[in-house]
């Protein structure tokens, strides 16, 4: 049995205000939206019991899973950030011990990030924690379920990054 969601009525609403246009797209991306924002607010909330932005635990899990220092560069195309959105976080993990900056030995101008001792336990402190709540948040989804649905939101994500790659509208 289908229920109605939110973004149902969206479409319903502007079906009647519009019904010339083909709304089609607000199924997906509407859905797509809506989850993410219920996604990051519920990962904001446990990530500040913690003490930590969004931003900063990507940079501090990148730098984790990747087991090697990394360049501010790198830390900003894998957390989306801009320039100076990266640099502050760094500032503020630096400040907290997190982090460590070291000349780049191949490139004197560059630097390379590390994690510090403190900044590997807190990931592995926090990443369990995380993981058990996005964990409940796909409660609603059978295990036998969650095959097709990555392979959907697999297909979905791939046709948004190559759209954006041909700067398409």
């Amino acid at each position: 049995m289908r229920t109605n969601d939110a973004v149902d009525e969206i479409q319903h609403q502007w079906g009647r205000v519009r019904p010339e246009l083909d709304l089609d797209g607000i199924a997906v991306v509407g859905r797509v939206l809506r989850s993410a924002a219920l996604i990051v607010q519920r990962s904001d909330e446990v990530l500040a019991r913690h003490g930590l932005s969004r931003g900063e635990f990507d940079i501090l899990a990148a730098l984790r899973r990747s087991g090697r220092p990394q360049s501010p560069g790198t830390l900003r195309t894998i957390s989306l950030a801009s320039g100076p959105a990266t640099t502050k976080r760094l500032k503020s993990l630096a400040g907290r011990g997190l982090i460590v900056r070291a000349a780049n030995p191949s490139d004197g101008r560059g630097v390379l990030i590390s994690l510090t001792s403190p900044g590997i336990a807190l990931v592995d402190e926090v990443l369990p924690v995380q993981l058990d709540a996005e964990r409940e948040l796909l409660a609603g989804i059978e295990p036998g379920e969650r095959p097709a649905v990555v392979e959907s939101l697999r297909r979905v994500l791939s046709s948004i990054e190559h759209a954006g790659s041909h700067g398409q509208n």
